[in-house]
C-alpha cells in the first residue's frame, strides 16, 4: 500500500507515539514538500519520503490555492502522480476536494484503525489513543463518529 501524509495526520500520530507503527502497515509512505515545510522544527522520520510535485502539479497548485492550505493541495496531487492508495487528510475541505477528484481518502483516525486492524494495538489501545487525540491535542471527530468507531472497536456506547 502507498500513501501520501498531509501535515496534521503526522503531528497528531507523532502525539501519541503512534507515527512509527505505520511501517509495519503501509509500504511506502510520502509527504509533500509543502509538508515537510509545514512542520518546521519537528524532522518526519526517514520512512516518510519526501517529494516534489512535477512541473504540472506545482503550477496547479497555485492556481488552486485559496481554501486549502499548500500542504492539503500538494498531498492531494502527489497522491494523484504516484497513484497512490490514500492520501491521508484530516480536514474536512481537503478530503471533499480529495474524493471530488476520485482519490481514495483516510485520515489519521483510519490509520489507527489499519494499526489496530493489523494487530499492532489492541483495540482498547487505540480507543485510549482516539479519546486522547480529540480530549487533549485537538482532534475534532462529531460525537456520530465517535460513538460508531466506540461500537466498532470496544462492541458499546458511551
Amino acid at each position: 500500500m502507498k500513501i501520501v501524509l498531509n501535515t496534521s495526520p503526522i503531528i497528531f500520530l507523532s502525539k501519541i507515539d503512534c507515527l512509527h507503527l505505520l511501517v509495519d502497515c503501509v509500504d511506502d509512505i510520502y509527504a509533500p514538500e509543502a509538508v515537510i515545510q509545514e512542520l518546521r522544527d519537528y524532522a518526519p522520520p526517514t520512512f516518510i519520503k519526501a517529494r516534489s510535485l512535477s512541473a504540472i502539479g506545482a503550477a496547479y497548485i497555485q492556481g488552486a490555492l485559496g481554501q486549502l492550505h499548500q500542504g492539503e493541495l500538494e498531498a492531494i496531487v502527489l497522491a494523484q502522480e504516484l497513484s497512490a492508495d490514500f492520501v491521508v487528510l484530516d480536514d474536512l475541505l481537503a478530503r471533499r476536494k480529495a474524493q471530488r477528484l476520485e482519490i481514495n481518502v483516510i485520515g489519521a483516525l483510519g490509520l489507527l484503525l489499519l494499526i489496530e486492524k493489523r494487530g499492532l494495538l489492541t483495540a482498547e489501545k487505540v480507543w485510549q489513543k482516539i479519546t486522547l487525540l480529540t480530549r487533549q491535542h485537538g482532534l475534532y471527530l462529531s460525537p456520530k463518529i465517535l460513538q460508531q468507531i466506540q461500537i466498532k472497536l470496544l462492541g458499546k456506547g458511551s
